[in-house]
């Protein structure tokens, strides 16, 4: 996990095909190539994240140390086999856009978390 961190890992690869799926028009058939092509579309049309941007659009952080239902439990650093000195994210959030004419002025918003207060 260290290598690859919450937004590679939970947002590249199954986030974003949530979101897809979701943001994408009716395909014109059900095989695979026309979902495709209308996630495809999703994706492009995705308003890009850049550095004038991503500190109003991304929020990244790693948990500490504290409490779940009243046992103590460690941070990310503090974890068995942790590289003391990882700036790996375990928690990620993102507001993302898709500039079409369906979903224009609609904020989609990504979570993903290690040692969140619930699990969906």
């Amino acid at each position: 996990f260290d290598e690859a961190g919450q937004m590679r890992d939970m947002v590249q690869n199954h986030l974003l095909q949530i979101l897809t799926l979701i943001a994408m028009e009716p395909p014109t058939t059900l095989d695979a190539d026309s979902i495709r092509d209308e996630k495809l579309k999703v994706l492009k049309a995705l308003r890009p994240i850049n550095s004038s941007n991503i500190s109003e659009k991304t929020v990244r952080g790693q948990y500490t140390g504290g409490f779940v239902k009243g046992q103590e439990v460690p941070g990310y650093l503090d974890e068995p086999d942790a590289n003391q000195k990882s700036e790996t994210e375990t928690f990620v959030a993102l507001k993302v856009e898709v500039d079409n004419w369906r979903w224009a002025g609609v904020p989609f918003y990504l979570r993903t978390g290690k040692r969140m207060p619930t699990k969906v």
